[in-house]
């Protein structure tokens, strides 16, 4: 935000916005270091909470009350001034509620990653639960830019699915291969993996995806992987020690990846970091009250439906040795109204949720004398292209846009650098505002010059040094190994038996937090100034 007021030549005033119950609003939070996990420990705290606030306390931090906030400080607060709203990720569907309340004076929303809002029956919905269905198709086109790379292509292609499929059988397999050894490191590490070491590495490579300056380093560590000599076991290695040391939560939006002078552009022309906020500003418990209440399939997919997304994905967000945890934490939020919540001995009680309301369901209008201006990047494991293409067709009105940025990951503002040092997603959005929302008027030539995938530049140098030892010759000398894609599976990979239990023990000390959450929006008004 700070590079649009900036972008916009100081012309707007650029406010961000803190969702009810995070950020600097009176936090509702629970433990956030449940460890080893405890239910006694959530169900004390939602108790306490509810004592404090009410049996209305759920829907007191609903997606709607949290609009409200936001259309009460537009009309009361920003009324003779034209008004744009910003989302992304989640704060896009925030932002899609507000369309449905309609205040006046906003002039334009811009949705950047879009969360959709038609949670369809017949065909793909946007269900957090179903976040590795979705991810395979990412990785998918991920890949395909690899295969038609003709660097990227000699080491792990022309068939990179394949190669990988085959290098996770291996993996698994306890097999006298090279990359026996490597899986062996894994073993020794971390023995809860003994069964399924590939799954370790499926969880890494999504991190990897998800930031776009690691993603690009991805065929490196696959390559290293399958030849497995003693410099590379030392970097698989490196990869446990990472995950191990790492408080990411793969579900979530952070700014990971994010060009450091957008959070930090001091200097002649610009504006200077400035935060009070102490700690990370989340709260687990309105993201649980919400996805849960909107954004969550019921009943849930099964532990084998969700485990099989996992391995199909390939580099997937939702381990399933860190699932278990999870399920139990979604039973007591639904007060055990979920089809496996049957499988824990816990007291529930009346849960932690709220009932759907009329906006639910439903792709808002774009609200009279307003405009919407969308973005969407092909490779975003997190809100993929084709529900924003869904959002925008289903959206009433005429007055919308949405451009499509094939390189760009997840959030394309900050992330569509050009071949002339531009941020396109920033330029663009710079462009909407200086056009009051015309969407007629925007320009967005700039779309055909960001840069695409580039395997043989590190542009995370820190990464690549702590995961590769050198962020120089990241493939590493020696030949390569065989290739795996002869050893794939004919129909993908599948669960070893065994690999998957639901009600098994777990792990006190993962190496990896999955449990899905997403930050709760980064959302900021830009007020044009009265003239």
């Amino acid at each position: 935000m700070a590079s649009s007021y900036v972008n916009a030549g100081k012309s707007v005033a650029v406010y961000t916005m803190d969702h009810r119950g995070t950020g600097r609003s009176a936090p509702l939070s629970c433990a956030e270091d449940n460890i080893p996990y405890s239910p006694n420990t959530t169900l004390k705290c939602l108790t306490n909470i509810k004592t404090k606030y009410g049996a209305v306390a759920p829907a007191a931090f609903s997606v709607t009350s949290a609009a409200s906030d936001l259309a009460y400080i537009i009309t009361n607060e920003q009324s003779t001034n034209d008004v744009f709203v910003y989302g992304l990720s989640y704060g896009t569907y925030l932002v899609e509620r507000l369309m449905h309340l309609a205040p006046e004076g906003v002039k334009g929303y811009i949705l950047d990653s879009v969360q959709s809002e038609q949670f369809y029956i017949t065909k793909d919905a946007p269900y957090y639960s179903n976040w590795d269905r979705d991810v395979g198709g990412t990785v998918d086109t991920f890949l395909s830019y690899c295969d038609n790379d003709k660097f990227c292509a000699s080491k792990v292609g022309p068939k990179s699915k394949t190669y990988i499929q085959g290098l996770y059988a291996r993996l698994d397999k306890k097999s006298a291969t090279a990359s026996s050894k490597c899986a062996d490191v894994i073993r020794s590490m971390l023995p809860e993996y003994a069964t399924n070491p590939s799954w370790l590495v499926n969880n890494f490579l999504y991190t990897m995806l998800r930031d776009y300056n690691k993603r690009n380093l991805i065929p490196a560590y696959l390559y290293r992987l399958n030849r497995c000599n003693a410099a590379d076991q030392a970097v698989v290695a490196n990869m446990v020690m990472i995950l191990t040391n790492s408080t990411e939560n793969l579900l979530m939006t952070t700014l990971d990846g994010f060009p450091k002078s957008l959070f930090n552009v001091s200097g002649t022309g610009n504006v200077s970091k400035v935060s009070t906020l102490t700690g990370e500003g989340r709260s687990n418990v309105v993201y649980k009250a919400i996805v849960l209440s909107e954004i969550w399939e019921l009943p849930s997919p099964s532990a084998a439906q969700m485990t099989k997304w996992f391995e199909s994905a390939m580099m997937g967000a939702m381990n399933p040795l860190e699932q278990r945890e999870n399920v139990l934490d979604n039973c007591i939020y639904l007060g055990g109204k979920d089809t496996p919540c049957k499988n824990y001995a816990v007291a529930y009680d009346s849960g932690f949720t709220y009932a759907r309301d009329a906006y639910w369901n439903k792709t808002a209008a774009i609200p009279a004398g307003a405009s919407v201006l969308m973005f969407t990047g092909y490779l975003d494991p997190a809100t993929p292209p084709k529900y924003a293409k869904d959002e925008y067709a289903t959206m009433a009105g005429t007055t919308k846009k949405l451009i499509e940025f094939p390189y760009a990951p997840h959030v394309i503002v900050g992330q569509s650098p050009t071949d002339g040092g531009v941020d396109c997603g920033g330029a663009i959005l710079a462009s909407f505002l200086a056009a009051k929302g015309d969407v007629t008027l925007v320009k967005d030539a700039c779309v055909a010059n960001v840069l695409k995938m580039n395997f043989t530049t590190v542009l995370d140098s820190k990464f690549a040094a702590a995961l590769f030892g050198t962020d120089v010759d990241v493939y590493g000398p020696g030949a390569a190994g065989p290739n795996p894609a002869l050893e794939a599976p004919a129909s993908g990979p599948t669960t070893a038996p065994g690999g998957a239990n639901p009600s098994g023990p777990q792990s006190t000390a993962s190496p990896i937090m999955t449990l899905p959450r997403l930050a709760l929006g980064l959302l900021a008004i830009a007020a044009s100034s009265s003239v």
